[in-house]
């Protein structure tokens, strides 16, 4: 049976409820932090909730990130034409563009050979949210 379709009951499979794990417990109160100075639409917006998990994750990432994300939008342009980025932290911040829907292609067998352990534990959990969103 599709994901799409019924159960016996006649009743549509409920969205599954995913909590992300959060680095730290600083990580997760940055991030509701950040989230709290958003939209009501983008406090709920899987694609806004991605990004700001990653660029919260870590120190700097949120320094070089942090300026171009607001709620006016993630200006992820003018992020890469004027902010350098060391190692892994470049290809995450593109996969975070990627995610919220700019169109950057992202290799995922580079990206996954260049992220330390954090990072990758970074991305996979902003997959998770940008599939899920983030509940609580």
């Amino acid at each position: 049976m599709s994901h799409s379709q019924s159960d016996c009951s006649g009743k549509h499979p409920e969205k599954p409820v995913l909590s992300p794990q959060f680095l730290s417990a600083s990580h997760r109160s940055l991030f509701f932090q950040r989230l709290n100075d958003l939209t009501r639409y983008q406090q709920t917006s899987p694609e806004y909730q991605a990004v700001l998990f990653v660029l919260t994750s870590d120190d700097e990432l949120y320094e070089k990130m942090g300026p171009y994300f607001s709620s006016d939008g993630f200006r992820s342009f003018d992020l890469f034409d004027e902010v350098d980025f060391s190692g892994g932290y470049a290809k995450i911040a593109r996969a975070a563009a990627d995610l919220f829907g700019q169109n950057y292609e992202t290799s995922l067998s580079d990206l996954v050979g260049s992220l330390d352990h954090d990072l990758f534990h970074t991305f996979l959990q902003a997959l998770i949210i940008r599939k899920y969103g983030v509940n609580g």
